[in-house]
């Protein structure tokens, strides 16, 4: 069903549509795509105290469990996606699938950051449960990490 064939009470809860656990949106969220990138983007600033450690000798670790620390805070995301626990385990799991595979493939950054933009594009659009929404957010959250590494590192 389309968006436009919902009663009007449905549509415009926050210019979110909920329909049995599913999520899309009328309008494209701008919270969704900058507030996780910008975390990820600013979470290698935790160098700047000289009493953080460097977890595993590789500079983005540990601004990757800062990450993984802050995802709960998804709990208090507007409604009605937000007070989902199956959103933060997304999140979770999205920032896990996006981090992990540059341990071994070195420009694994690429993809995880076209993947993310293009799913930017076109997330917003359909119905996803929160599970998937969760892990577009972790998406963003490990794009903005990588360039955010760039930035702080080199």
């Amino acid at each position: 069903m389309e968006p436009d064939e919902l009663p009007r009470e449905v549509v415009q809860i926050g210019g979110v549509i909920h329909r049995s656990g599913y999520f899309s949106w009328g309008v494209p969220p701008l919270w969704v795509v900058v507030v996780p990138c910008l975390t990820g983007f600013l979470s290698p600033m935790v160098y700047y105290w000289e009493w953080v450690p460097r977890l595993f000798d590789w500079d983005l670790v540990t601004p990757f469990v800062v990450l993984i620390l802050a995802s709960p805070l998804l709990y208090f995301a507007p409604k009605p996606v937000g007070r989902s626990p199956e959103l933060i385990a997304g999140t979770n799991v999205g920032m896990f699938l996006a981090f992990w595979p540059q341990l071994f493939f070195f420009v694994w950054f690429i993809v995880v950051i076209l993947y993310w933009i293009f799913q930017s594009m076109f997330v917003w659009k359909y119905k996803y449960p929160a599970f998937r929404i969760g892990t577009w957010i972790g998406l963003g959250a490990v794009s903005g990490l990588f360039v955010g590494g760039f930035v702080f590192f080199i």
